[in-house]
């Protein structure tokens, strides 16, 4: 029977055939349908009794071996190891023995292990079979009538659905209405404006009511450029920014704060501007969201808090700068009578540059005691200033002289204030000093001793001040300054600060000394980053030295340890000018900063840009017989000589007195 199997495989009733140790040998396929494996996993020899479990010994208590004749069929109850069970009729018979020849011609030889080599055939009718086929037809039926049952109730739904569409689309479109309204009505209840722009620049339908406010128009269906009054040098940019936006080549946080800031309002409110993204649900930018919010009372609130705090500044500076208040107010209110006197004259007549001086060097000395009104009111002065010295109107004349008068009171309000914290001596036309008993009795007895001239003695002892008391106040003002510009600056050092001079001789030319920090401090001392770069401290240095001379002269330096003067930026501004400067060395031609409105900075700030700072100050040192220049060099710094006459003595005819 060897390899002659294959007969049964068209058996449609199940056929095993086993060894002697029970292991399947060979099964056809309704084998092992009713097993539930696959032939080839049954006929790898895999043990009988572990494909099924049947509820009684099949083969009569013998061992398959002891079977040599075929048995009759048995009913019996069996379950699969899928879990299938069922009732069959099984019987078993040995197989005859194959004596056929080795392929070689010879017998095959006998094995010791013969009975190894035995084989028995199992037949099985599954009694159960039309049982089974019935419960398969009546699952699949019922899951065929499932079906049918889902579709009639779905064609029912269907024929509801149609029924009510019309009804449904109603209702949707009243809920989507409704929640529209409620957006809007959202909105349209907060201050802020809203809008939204595609990658074309047009504004879409939906925005606030607020816009009609923030920005001044409904802006559905404009272009953004046009809603925000772009100028036409910056539209080309914008929409620069908007392509570069939706490409996508940067991320949106990065780009967004590079959009316009502000909008600018026709009632001078303060409008900003903020965006950001309306993404799909693919991460793709559909539109960008604008935010317009009115600031203005939140920058009113910070100018008022800014208000105070340099009002108690002004209150601390006035306690801690006693002896300069009275200098201080004698200087500014002769500064006032002449600024009144220039103003007097036609707008054809009007001393400009002569103007300029006058009001820098007041907002300059207001600068040293925070008193910020004034420091305002000068700055704006010197903006009309500018626009008249462009347009010599009578108009803009008398809007000069209407700020002249606000700087008056502006001054007024700071001397009443100064006599209710001081006293009326800050009032005073002229230097008070207060002299205590012992001093002067110190004094007397020196006198007595030395057989000294009394003049003398008390010019030293009570009439002379230390140089360096007109500069200390200045630290105050240096800080603020370098604040101001992101700057760090250390406490000004003050070199032979204890020379004795005459305050009065000086007076003018040691308050219009605060155009020099300020120009080191603007112009010259770098950022800390910078200067870290070029390997220096992160914070600037500022010194000034005084020297007596043995010719009787006053020499004050001025030096810085910031970038320098670059003297070809110099030229390039001269020559902007049409000033001729080719025959000029950079030592010379870096002296033109001293020059009336002379200035580097394209745009003006508080602290510079008017070019009027240094030339106060050669004004003041000329105005003594006296003379001032600069030495600088690039990353090092930079270096103000004043050289004056040193007065220690009453010599009326050599000084101008203050009052």
């Amino acid at each position: 029977m060897k390899n002659n199997y294959f007969i049964f495989d068209t058996l449609l009733e199940p056929i095993f055939i086993l060894n002697s140790e029970q292991k399947v040998v060979y099964c056809n396929e309704a084998a092992a349908l009713i097993a539930g494996l696959s032939v080839r996993k049954i006929s790898k020899g895999i043990d009988f009794f572990s494909l099924f479990s049947f509820t009684e010994n099949i083969w009569e208590n013998k061992n398959i071996q002891e079977i040599t004749t075929p048995s009759s069929y048995k009913e019996v109850s069996y379950t699969a190891t899928n879990g299938d069970s069922g009732a069959i009729q099984i019987m078993i018979q040995p197989l005859p023995e194959d004596n056929s020849k080795s392929p070689d011609g010879s017998d095959e030889e006998q094995s010791d292990n013969s009975q190894a080599k035995k084989l028995w055939i199992i037949f099985i009718r599954d009694v159960t079979l039309e049982q089974r086929l019935q419960k398969k037809y009546r699952n699949e039926l019922q899951k065929k009538e499932d079906v049918i049952q889902a579709l009639n109730e779905a064609h029912v739904q269907l024929e509801n659905y149609s029924k009510n569409l019309e009804g449904m689309v109603v209702v949707r479109t009243a809920e989507i209405q409704y929640i529209n309204q409620l957006m809007t009505a959202l909105l349209d209840s907060l201050t802020q404006g809203f809008f939204i722009f595609n990658k074309d620049g047009k504004i879409l339908e939906f925005s606030s009511k607020a816009c009609e406010f923030t920005i001044e128009c409904k802006p559905q269906g404009k272009y953004i450029w046009e809603v925000l009054k772009l100028p036409e040098n910056k539209i080309l940019g914008f929409k620069k920014w908007i392509q570069v936006l939706f490409s996508g080549a940067l991320s949106f946080e990065e780009l967004a704060p590079l959009g316009t800031k502000e909008y600018p309002h026709s009632e001078k409110r303060n409008i900003t501007l903020e965006y950001f993204p309306l993404s799909s649900d693919m991460g793709e930018l559909e539109g960008v969201v604008v935010v317009a919010s009115d600031i203005t009372s939140l920058i009113e609130a910070q100018r008022l808090s800014e208000q105070e705090k340099n009002h108690s500044k002004l209150i601390i500076n006035l306690i801690r700068n006693k002896k300069n208040i009275g200098r201080f107010i004698r200087e500014s209110k002769a500064l006032i009578c002449e600024m009144h006197t220039t103003l007097t004259v036609p707008a054809a007549q009007l001393n400009a540059e002569c103007l300029f001086r006058q009001i820098h060097t007041l907002k300059g000395s207001a600068g040293i005691l925070s008193i910020q009104q004034m420091i305002e009111s000068c700055h704006y002065a010197e903006t009309l200033l500018q626009k008249f010295k462009e347009n010599p109107t009578a108009s803009a004349l008398q809007e000069l002289q209407a700020e002249s008068h606000i700087i008056d009171s502006n001054f007024s309000d700071f001397v009443k204030m100064s006599e209710e914290i001081l006293g009326l001596n800050t009032l005073s036309s002229e230097r008070q000093i207060e002299i205590p008993i012992s001093k002067l009795k110190q004094t007397l007895t020196k006198a007595e001793l030395a057989n000294s001239p009394m003049t003398e003695l008390f010019l030293n002892d009570f009439i002379l001040e230390s140089i360096g008391n007109f500069f200390v106040s200045f630290n105050i003002a240096a800080e603020q300054m370098a604040k101001k510009t992101d700057k760090l600056i250390n406490p000004i050092e003050l070199c032979n600060a204890d020379l004795k001079i005459l305050p009065e001789a000086y007076s003018s030319l040691f308050s219009s000394f605060i155009h020099a920090i300020g120009n080191a401090i603007d112009h010259g001392i770098e950022t800390p980053a910078v200067r870290e770069l070029n390997n220096k401290s992160a914070a600037g240095n500022i010194k000034i030295s005084f020297e007596h001379s043995k010719n009787n002269r006053l020499t004050v330096c001025v030096e810085d340890d910031g970038a320098g003067i670059d003297a070809e930026k110099i030229r390039l501004r001269l020559n902007s000018k049409g000033i001729k400067n080719s025959h000029e060395s950079d030592s010379e031609v870096i002296q033109h900063i001293f020059d009336s409105q002379f200035s580097t900075r394209e745009q003006v700030t508080v602290l510079s840009g008017r070019g009027v700072g240094m030339d106060a100050i050669r004004h003041a040192a000329e105005a003594l017989g006296g003379s001032a220049w600069v030495t600088s060099e690039c990353k090092k710094g930079t270096s103000l000589f004043v050289e004056v006459p040193f007065i220690n003595t009453f010599e009326y005819e050599k000084i101008k007195l203050a009052s």
